[in-house]
C-alpha cells in the first residue's frame, strides 16, 4: 500500500475541506496526517495567503461555500480570518498519534463550522483538555511542529494542504482527484 503524508494548518480553509475528504484515500493508501504551520511554510518559501491578495480575496469566500455545498460539509466562514494558530498546531503535535486525525477533525470543526477562537488557550483547553495545551509548550512539541515545517518545505511544499504520495507532491484540495488518479495506477 503506498503513503500519503496529508500536510495541514487548522487555519487554511482549504485544508478543512481536504480533510473531510480524506476517507476517499484511506481505503487506497496509507494516509498519514501531517500538521504543520502554513505561516512558517509561506515565510520560508516567500508564499503569502489567498485571503491577503486583493485580486483573490473577495472571491475566497465564494469558492468555499461552492466546495462546501459539493460535498454537503458544513461551512461557515469564522470571524476572526485569518487567525494565528500556532498554539493549535502545537496541540496536534501534543496529542497521541493515534487520535490526531480525529483531534484534527474537532478542531477544523471548532474553527470553520462553530467559529470558536482556536488559538485561544482556554478554547483549546476545553475541546483538547488542559493537559495537552500545556504538553504543546514543551521544547520537544515546539521543535516537532518546527521539524514537521521544515520537512514539509524541503520537500516542496508552499502552501496548504499538500499532499505526498511517495515523494510526489499534489498541492491543493482540487488535487485530490489526481492523487485517486494515481492510486488506481497502481
Amino acid at each position: 500500500m503506498q503513503r500519503i503524508d496529508f500536510f495541514y494548518d487548522i487555519g487554511s480553509p482549504y485544508s478543512y475541506v481536504a480533510a473531510t475528504q480524506m476517507g476517499r484515500l484511506t481505503s487506497r493508501a496509507e494516509v498519514h496526517w501531517r500538521p504543520f504551520l502554513i505561516g512558517g511554510v509561506f515565510k520560508a518559501t516567500g508564499n503569502q495567503p489567498p485571503a491577503m491578495l486583493p485580486a483573490r480575496a473577495p472571491y475566497l469566500r465564494k469558492d468555499l461555500e461552492r466546495l462546501a455545498a459539493f460535498y454537503r460539509v458544513p461551512f461557515n466562514m469564522p470571524s476572526r480570518f485569518p487567525l494565528n494558530t500556532l498554539l493549535a498546531m502545537r496541540c496536534l503535535h501534543a496529542v497521541d498519534p493515534d487520535v490526531l486525525e480525529v483531534t484534527s477533525m474537532a478542531l477544523f470543526e471548532a474553527y470553520w463550522v462553530e467559529d470558536r477562537d482556536v488559538s485561544d488557550g482556554e478554547v483549546l483547553a476545553s475541546l483538547l483538555g488542559k493537559e495537552v495545551v500545556d504538553r504543546a509548550g514543551t521544547d520537544a512539541v515546539k521543535v516537532s511542529l518546527k521539524d514537521a515545517t521544515d520537512e514539509a518545505v524541503m520537500r516542496g511544499a508552499f502552501g496548504a494542504p499538500s499532499f505526498f504520495l511517495d515523494e510526489e507532491l499534489y498541492f491543493g484540495e482540487d488535487r485530490m482527484f489526481l492523487i485517486e488518479h494515481a492510486l488506481k495506477g497502481v
